[in-house]
């Protein structure tokens, strides 16, 4: 019985685990990992240089694509001309033709101010009164010495006549004829003296009443009723606002060449009008070195005055070239631009790149000079699709 228990006993200690023998279960489970890890790169591996032998094998198989054709493009044959038309534009200001400060040609006491600003007047019309009382008194005082003199100067006469007579029947010497014709015409004299004293003084009287010369609208007021205003103070300004001018600044070149039988157009507000040269000063405005030109606007709208208005000139420049599109332009070195024509090499179309200058630019066109012969053909758009020396085909060939 012992012996069978030494025995189990024995087994048992061998079955127990040691920590030598757990390292060498892990050794051989990660070695196992590795080889499994191993084996399917190996798959892939296989799988992707079968498949790059696939592509290759279809390729070869299929035919060499052929060449490419040659792209299509859109050409227009340059017209020469000798000269093009430029519209400037001179910026400029409405205003009136006349516009007056109204004033008194004597002193006085304002009495009355009968149109305020912004009140419409016609020609004619009393828009200020001074007081005429002292005018009236001197009147009346000139009228009593008028009558007084008129009595004497009968007198005067009746002594003439009877001295007159005396002397042709030899009672009265010569020299009391004299003095009574002196003193008959020197009583006619200060008569006339007085008359014209009175006419002053109703040319005073006439002139206490302030007049509008022309047509107009009240701008300013200056004064009030009671203020005693000097000769010559403004008392109201008058703009007529039947007539409108405009005042521009032009270079003196393009100002000499103004026609004033010819009609021009004004941008303003309201659209455009019609204008017509009225004059223009010989004078040069030494701060912006311009010729002053004045032009009679036609124009009856609202537009007021001072508004900024726009003058529309053409004139015809002297200078050789061809108009083309903007889109057929390509920037160039030095400022200056490009162009890509077409023309014919070995009997085929090639595309050749010429130098052009812009020298006018008009809405989608510009008119431009450079080294492309007359009639040359310019591919009018889709320049950034090809090159010079590339061969093209002509659209509808």
């Amino acid at each position: 019985m012992s012996s069978q228990a030494d025995e189990d006993q024995n087994r048992i200690q061998v079955t127990e685990e040691t920590p030598e023998s757990r390292s060498g279960i892990w050794s051989m489970r990660l070695v196992a990992h590795q080889l499994a890890t191993l084996a399917m790169a190996a798959v892939f591996l296989g799988l992707a240089v079968a498949g790059v032998a696939a592509l290759h094998a279809r390729s070869a198989a299929e035919p060499p694509p052929g060449a490419h054709p040659p792209v299509a493009v859109q050409t227009l044959r340059l017209e020469m001309q000798p000269s093009y038309r430029e519209t400037v534009r001179y910026v400029g200001r409405l205003e009136a033709a006349r516009q007056t400060a109204l004033a008194f040609e004597r002193p006085g006491l304002v009495t009355k101010v009968h149109k305020d600003e912004g009140y419409r007047v016609s020609a004619g019309d009393v828009v200020a009164s001074l007081d005429t009382a002292q005018l009236e008194a001197s009147r009346k005082q000139r009228e009593a010495q008028i009558r007084e003199l008129e009595a004497r100067l009968q007198l005067a006469r009746l002594t003439h006549d009877r001295q007159s007579k005396l002397r042709k029947e030899g009672w009265s010497p010569e020299q009391r004829l004299d003095e009574a014709s002196a003193a008959r015409d020197e009583l006619g004299a200060a008569i006339d003296r007085v008359k014209a004293q009175i006419e002053a003084i109703d040319i005073d009287i006439e002139k206490s009443q302030l007049k509008a010369p022309f047509d107009g609208v009240i701008a300013a007021r200056a004064i009030d009723e009671g203020a005693v205003a000097a000769a010559g103070t403004p008392i109201l300004t008058l703009l007529e606002d039947g007539h409108r001018q405009l005042r521009v600044g032009l270079p003196p070149e393009v100002a000499a060449t103004l026609d004033g039988a010819k009609i021009y157009e004004v941008q303003t507000r309201a659209g455009p009008v019609s204008a017509r040269l009225y004059a223009s000063r010989p004078d040069l405005q030494s701060a912006t070195r311009t010729v002053t030109a004045l032009f009679d606007v036609d124009t009856h709208d609202a537009t007021p005055f001072g508004e900024i208005v726009t003058l529309v000139l053409e004139r015809e420049i002297e200078e050789r070239g061809a108009w083309v599109p903007l889109v057929s332009l390509q920037e160039s070195d030095r400022g200056l631009w490009s162009l890509l024509t077409v023309a014919e090499e070995d009997g085929k179309p090639i595309v050749r790149r010429e130098a052009a200058e812009v020298l006018h630019v008009d809405g989608a066109h510009a008119y431009v000079r450079g080294s492309f012969e007359p009639g040359a053909s310019v591919i009018a758009n889709g320049t950034n699709r090809i090159v010079p020396g590339q061969r093209v085909a002509l659209a509808g060939t």
